[in-house]
Parts: C-alpha cells; structure tokens; sequence
C-alpha cells in the first residue's frame, strides 16, 4: 500500500467518523459539509472529491452497514427448517452493530433499514 493509499484510507475513516458523530446528534438533513469538513480536519474539495452530497455519504454507510450484518450471517438456506437459526444469526449481527444501526437509521431514515 503506497503513501497515497494510506492517506487517502485516513481521510475516509476521519469523514466517516465526523458523519457518524453528527449524525448521532442530528437528521441528515441538518449536516452541513462545512461542518463535517471542520469536524474532519479537510476541505470542502476534499470532501467532494470523494462524495457528491451529504446523501451519498450517508446512502453507502447505510448499505455497509447492512453489508457487514448479512455478510456476518452464514449462507444457510430460506427453507423453514431454517428460519429459526437464521433469525437468531440476524438478530445476533444486528445487536453486534446496534450502535451504528441506530445512528444511521434515526428519524426519518428508520423505515429505510427493514
């Protein structure tokens, strides 16, 4: 992994974790990219060129999220003699990422995650 790699991974983690604070205190819609950019340490230029809008920001968090929770349940099959076990493997995965369920899908984004 070259200098730019692990610089441009430091600047996603620091734009993630800015989003994931303010997102805790407030809906998406009330984030602002220059506050996220002065929670960040970045500039604005920096931001878009990894991100169109707050939205798109928040879409592929949200779809990460949901990534992770059925990528940690093993592929069992949707027979009935399954469902027991995979909903037990689900509720499991969802109470292991509980905290960031619960941010990004607050308020009006709530229906979006079921």
């Amino acid at each position: 992994m070259g200098f730019l790699d692990i610089r441009i991974e430091k600047t996603e983690r620091a734009i993630k974790q800015a989003f994931m604070e303010l997102r805790a205190q407030k809906p998406v819609e009330k984030i602002k990219v220059k506050e996220l950019c002065d929670l960040a340490c970045i500039n604005k230029s920096t931001f878009y060129a990894h991100y169109e809008d707050i939205y798109e920001l928040s879409s592929r968090l949200e779809n990460k999220l949901i990534h992770v929770i059925l990528d940690s349940v093993p592929n069992v099959g949707l027979t009935a003699a399954h469902t027991e076990q995979l909903t037990r493997d689900l509720f499991h995965a969802f109470v292991q990422n509980q905290e960031a369920v619960n941010i990004l899908f607050s308020g009006a984004r709530q229906g979006i995650f079921a």
